[in-house]
């Protein structure tokens, strides 16, 4: 059962014997907007009947099949996510696929374009549930987005009308991330009064600062990269990685575009940036290619990761993070190399 857009998953959970389909695919290019969808799933499925386990690229295909074949201790059905196929070989996929048309098995699955997933796609399409919003065009996003703005403050008995959420979301590049953040932080500052205003959303919404955290972002990656941290205010760091990851996975998009001969629809899919910023961006493009944005944004993964894990200072991880990108860029740029391992 194939879904475009989260409204219609969101039917899908109210029809009666929806717990019959136990497999998902959620194909979506952000990372954080994958997780959050698959904990709207497993609240709706009712996790305290399962055992959850989180597989990745550091667990074996046979790993992942001994879970289902081996009964746990705690006792409830074995229920696995796999956050992105992508971290798979082809080869594991293809297993993965003949397993589950042959066994009853509870699964979650993400990835960020329907390629990534293609051998498993039409297998969960016909016995799964299946969200596909890689090809969400960007006025869907805005919708979606401006919907779940609205229901967000109505939790919390608080209107907001759509030309408010408008300049929300012209301040946030449409990064679910921010866009969530920037929410929470509107409903704490309204305190007691029931209605958000644009008066509201540009007190508090964005410091000055932030036009410098994207355009720090820009230049990192479609500009020149450099060491300079002076202009860097550590308060906003992980606003910085938020743009950071925007930039990349607009490159990842264009990229995947250019590579599959479909330039022609880049104007379309991404009519808010000027023409001549994008015919730059789609000459860099060119010479970084979707492997260079897929493993840029591993490294920005783990440098969030680690930010919130060990005590390291925040510029350290900068540096490295830049250092990665220069690593990635030239072998990108070396026609000599086929992979960046």
């Amino acid at each position: 059962m194939k879904h475009l857009n989260i409204q219609s998953l969101k039917k899908h959970f109210e029809t009666p014997g929806f717990e019959q389909f136990k497999i998902f695919l959620v194909v979506l290019p952000d990372n954080y907007e994958r997780e959050k969808i698959f904990q709207y799933i497993l609240n709706k499925i009712n996790i305290k009947k399962f055992n959850l386990t989180r597989c990745s690229k550091e667990d074996s295909l046979d790993q992942i099949i001994n879970i289902y074949q081996s009964p746990s201790f705690f006792g409830g059905d074995p229920l696995i996510i796999l956050g992105d196929i992508e971290e798979f070989s082809k080869d594991d996929i293809q297993k993965l696929n003949n397993y589950i048309k042959a066994n009853n098995v509870n699964l979650i699955i993400g990835c960020q374009n329907k390629q990534s997933a293609s051998i498993l796609y039409s297998t969960i399409e016909k016995n799964g549930v299946l969200l596909d919003l890689s090809q969400e065009k960007i006025w869907e996003k805005e919708k979606r987005l401006t919907n779940y703005v609205i229901e967000k403050c109505s939790k919390f008995n608080k209107s907001i009308s759509s030309s408010v959420v408008s300049s929300l979301l012209e301040k946030t590049s449409l990064d679910f991330a921010i866009i969530e953040g920037e929410v929470e932080k509107l409903i704490i500052y309204v305190g007691e009064k029931n209605i958000i205003e644009l008066d509201d959303v540009n007190s508090i919404c964005y410091s000055n600062s932030m036009q410098t955290i994207w355009q720090i972002a820009d230049d990192m990656i479609w500009g020149n990269l450099n060491f300079n941290s002076d202009n860097i205010d550590l308060n906003n760091f992980h606003l910085l990685i938020s743009a950071i990851r925007y930039q990349l996975q607009l490159g990842y998009k264009i990229a995947e575009l250019m590579e599959n001969n479909r330039s022609d629809e880049i104007p379309i899919l991404f009519p808010k940036i000027y023409p001549r910023a994008l015919e730059k961006k789609k000459e860099i493009v060119s010479l970084n290619g979707t492997e260079f944005y897929k493993e840029a944004l591993k490294a920005l993964f783990e440098m969030d990761y680690l930010s919130k894990s060990i005590n390291l200072h925040f510029l350290s991880l900068l540096d490295i993070f830049k250092s990665k990108l220069i690593y990635l860029a030239s072998y990108a740029s070396d026609p000599a190399s086929k992979s960046f391992r």
